[in-house]
């Protein structure tokens, strides 16, 4: 028996193979984002210098008594964009966007990993859990950006970058 089920958060729009040839790539220690990620175009409405578009894919699979979770975060670089190809904080801030959303993987991995069972999966708990996670990595997410003004707030914003590479060690 095979139970498949995709939970896909509000701005991923496809399932997509994540590699570095193609528009979108995972999160990695050693490759931080450069202006040159950023292929979208701003629209002209947004006051935002950048947007940068992360998200995770989560997906759970029941074979043979056995539960796999897969949890990924990925940049997309069509949807990410910046009015600003110069500033060396704009893109620390769009940087600790991406780290963000790396921090919540682990923490949807982890967590959602804990829980899956073939119970979970039919029952509708485990999709429970995870839109709750989901909702949790946004609200960190606005969090940020209030706090330092969008990277505006010099000290703030180095009160962040610190507080997520913690995390990041942490998790």
């Amino acid at each position: 028996m095979l139970i498949l089920i995709q939970i896909i958060s509000l701005l991923f729009y496809s399932a997509v193979s994540i590699s570095e040839d193609s528009d979108q790539f995972a999160w990695s220690a050693e490759r931080k984002l450069t202006w040159d990620d950023f292929k979208g175009k701003p629209t002209k409405t947004n006051p935002a210098a950048a947007l940068t578009f992360t998200d995770i894919h989560i997906s759970a699979s029941y074979t043979n008594g056995k539960i796999n979770v897969e949890v990924k975060n990925f940049f997309d670089k069509k949807l990410s964009w910046t009015k600003n190809k110069t500033s060396a904080s704009l893109l620390k801030h769009e940087q600790v966007h991406f780290d963000i959303t790396e921090v919540h993987t682990r923490i949807l991995r982890k967590k959602l990993s804990a829980i899956a069972s073939e119970k979970s999966l039919q029952n509708g708990s485990f999709n429970k859990e995870s839109s709750k996670l989901l909702k949790e990595w946004h609200e960190f997410q606005e969090k940020y950006d209030k706090e330092t003004d969008h990277g505006l707030i010099a000290a703030k914003q180095k009160e962040w970058e610190d507080k997520v590479a913690l995390l990041l060690k942490e998790e």
